[in-house]
Formats: C-alpha cells, sequence, structure tokens
C-alpha cells in the first residue's frame, strides 16, 4: 500500500524527535552495559525488566490517548513484534554483555539496510535514490566504526558481534511492526502494550528457569550468587530505572516520528545512537584504537545528513 502523505509541520519536527531518540539509545546502552557487568543478571532479566518498568511508566499516560484502536490490527502487530522483539532485545543484552560499546553497537546499523526492503515490501515505502545512498553510507560507515577493538582480532570474532548481527537482522523487520501498531493505536498505547508483551517474553524464561534451579535465583544477588549491601542495590536499582525511563522516552518519541515520515528515515537517524556510545566507549570507557574509527563516524554523519535533506523524497 502507498506510503500516507507527511505535512509541512510533521517534517520539520521528526528529526528532532528522532535524535531525542538516538540520545535516549545512547544512555540505556551505557545503563545496561553497567547494569549487565556489575550485577551478574542475565541478559533477559535486564532487559525484561527495563521493558517492564518502560511500561509502568507509560501506562498512566495512556489517559491522554484519544485514540480508539484497531484491535484487529493492533493484536496481530503486537503478536508479530513481541515474538521479533523478545529474541532481539535478549540477543542485545547478550551482546552488550559480551564486547566493547564501540565495537559491536556500530553493527545495528544494517538494521536500516533491512529495513529498504521491509518496508517496501511491508508498508509500501519506496526509496528515493538519496534515501538509499544515505542507509547505505551509515551502514558502510558503521562496519569502519567497528574494526577492530583490539589489534588482530576480527569483527565477527568478537563474542558480541555475531548475537549483535542477529538484533540487527531483527529490528530492520519490527521496526515495520511498530509502525503497523502506532497506526492502530495511538503512540502511547503501543508504547505501554509494547513493552508490556516483550517484558512478559523475556521475563517468562528467566523466572522458569531460576525456579529449576536448586534454591532458586535471588534477584538481588550479585554475580557470585551472593546477595548485595544497600548501597549497591541501591546504585543496581537507579541503573534500571534508568534503562526504563530513558527506553520510554525514546520509544515513545521514535513512535511519534514514525507517524510522520518513512520508518527507515526514524530508525537510520535512530542509529546514530552507536556513533554517541562509540564516542563514549572510547573517551569514557577507555576502549582502543579511536583514530580507526574517524573515518566511520564522518560517513555516519554523511549518510545521516543525505537521509535528512531527501527526506521529502518519499
Amino acid at each position: 500500500m502507498p506510503a500516507a502523505p507527511f505535512d509541512a509541520p510533521a517534517l520539520t519536527l521528526w528529526p528532532a524527535l528522532a535524535l531525542l531518540t538516538a540520545c535516549c539509545e545512547t544512555a540505556r546502552d551505557i545503563a545496561t552495559r553497567s547494569l549487565l557487568r556489575r550485577s551478574g543478571w542475565s541478559a533477559g532479566l535486564v532487559m525484561g525488566l527495563s521493558c517492564l518498568i518502560s511500561a509502568l511508566l507509560t501506562l498512566p499516560l495512556l489517559l491522554l490517548a484519544p485514540q480508539t484502536p484497531d484491535l484487529v490490527k493492533l493484536l496481530v502487530a503486537l503478536a508479530a513484534s513481541g515474538l521479533v522483539n523478545s529474541v532481539a532485545f535478549w540477543a542485545y543484552g547478550r551482546a552488550l554483555a559480551r564486547g566493547d560499546l564501540s565495537l559491536v553497537l556500530p553493527l545495528i546499523n544494517l538494521s536500516p539496510l533491512v529495513l529498504l526492503f521491509s518496508g517496501w515490501w511491508l508498508l509500501g515505502e519506496r526509496p528515493s535514490p538519496g534515501s538509499s545512498v544515505g542507509v547505505a553510507l551509515l551502514v558502510l560507515g558503521s562496519l569502519l566504526l567497528a574494526r577492530g577493538a583490539e589489534p588482530g582480532v576480527r569483527l565477527l570474532q568478537s563474542p558480541g558481534a555475531r548475537p549483535m548481527l542477529l538484533v540487527a537482522v531483527l529490528w530492520g523487520v519490527a521496526a515495520t511492526f511498530d509502525k503497523v501498531g502506532v497506526q492502530a493505536s495511538g503512540s502511547l498505547t503501543w508504547v505501554a502494550l509494547f513493552n508490556l508483551v516483550v517484558a512478559a517474553g523475556l521475563l517468562t524464561p528467566a523466572w522458569l528457569q531460576s525456579g529449576r534451579k536448586q534454591g532458586s535465583v535471588d534477584p538481588v544477588a550479585g554475580a557470585a550468587g551472593q546477595p548485595v549491601g544497600p548501597q549497591r542495590l541501591l546504585l543496581l536499582c537507579g541503573l534500571l530505572l534508568l534503562c526504563g525511563l530513558v527506553g520510554a522516552v525514546g520509544m515513545v518519541s521514535q513512535m511519534e516520528a514514525l507517524r510522520s515520515t518513512a520508518v527507515v528515515h526514524v530508525i537510520a537517524i535512530k542509529r546514530l545512537s552507536t556513533l554517541f556510545s562509540a564516542v563514549v566507549g572510547v573517551v569514557w570507557l577507555g576502549e582502543t584504537r579511536a583514530g580507526l574509527r574517524l573515518p566511520g563516524a564522518s560517513l555516519m554523519l554523511a549518510g545521516a545528513v543525505s537521509l535528512l535533506a531527501t527526506a521529502g523524497g518519499w
């Protein structure tokens, strides 16, 4: 089906919303990585609790949602998106726990490449030549950005790289379901229900697995299985709340942007978060070989500019 026309005010607003989403993604990446490495909790537990908090923070705002949902369309989108995203969030948490931010996160930029095809096929959003060039620059820049976190180590040899490649493919498909869900129910309703479904998909296996273990797993135990002290518990809870909060804000911004333009535009700009996170990984977390990533960063910025310049061509 053909993409809906976009009005002029919306076209000026969606880039700001997409950039806000990118900033929120960066904050969530850093908080999630820190939480995974400090707590010893599984990737499924951390990502599931984060989604649950995002849902709980969004639910009260549903009183502000005037739109009456299309239930059939909404349920289909939730079922498809919940299944794909449960696997994607689990793999995302594993990748963050096992790899450097500056190495594995740029691989998510392959998702706009998948979106060029899935958005065309499922939503009828046909890319212009300029938009295709912008996506190509983002993908190429991300691969250059991810070159060699350690001398002599190939990208695919990194323990976090392969899970992140799976995430890129899954999120490239799932973003089209997001737009269907937003069209069926509105941004706030979709964000709340989406996070509830994904949280259930992630936390149910974690709960069943802990119940099968002798003595069950203490949810506030550290990596060695020992209860943490009050100060450390407060830090872990704070990091978890931060993950949920920025996840909710970022997702609402993303869904509002999706109402205004093609999916691949929003996701491509959102993926600038990997550039921001790579910079944080090098400057703040001490990850190595920053010089090799400058050409990749330049290509990513050029791709983002190209997408913004040609956004009206869809």
